[in-house]
């Protein structure tokens, strides 16, 4: 007797070449520490390599809702990560202005539950 796989939450042939999500492997992190001059992060998955000095920046997309960024620091300092500069996106419930540190190999997932809110998991 056969059984059907039935409805699936998940299709695994979506894991092929990334699951169709976009990656940067190689980002550098701008010098400052600014929201406005902020690296807006290009990807769904993202890394830092190059985070040179303490609170370099990146920024988040526009919260849209349905969103989620990952974001990778292997540089040598902890980054500081924005909602896009002109937004009034929060993040945590925060003010865009004051953004959130990502230790130097840290990680963060970013997700985005409506419009203008985002909210971040941090490792340690």
């Amino acid at each position: 007797m056969a059984y059907d796989r039935g409805p699936q939450l998940f299709d695994p042939g979506q894991l092929v070449g990334g699951g169709g999500k976009s990656f940067a492997p190689a980002l550098t992190a701008t010098a400052g520490g600014t929201r406005a001059a902020a690296l807006p992060l290009p990807a769904c998955y993202n890394r830092l390599s190059v985070c040179a000095t303490a609170a370099d920046s990146v920024s988040l997309p526009p919260a849209l809702g349905g969103q989620e960024i990952s974001l990778v620091n292997s540089g040598a300092a902890a980054c500081q990560v924005f909602a896009a500069p002109g937004t009034s996106d929060t993040i945590n419930g925060v003010a865009a202005a004051t953004g959130i540190s990502v230790a130097a190999a840290g990680k963060a997932q970013f997700v985005s539950p409506g419009l203008g809110l985002w909210f971040s998991i941090l490792s340690a």
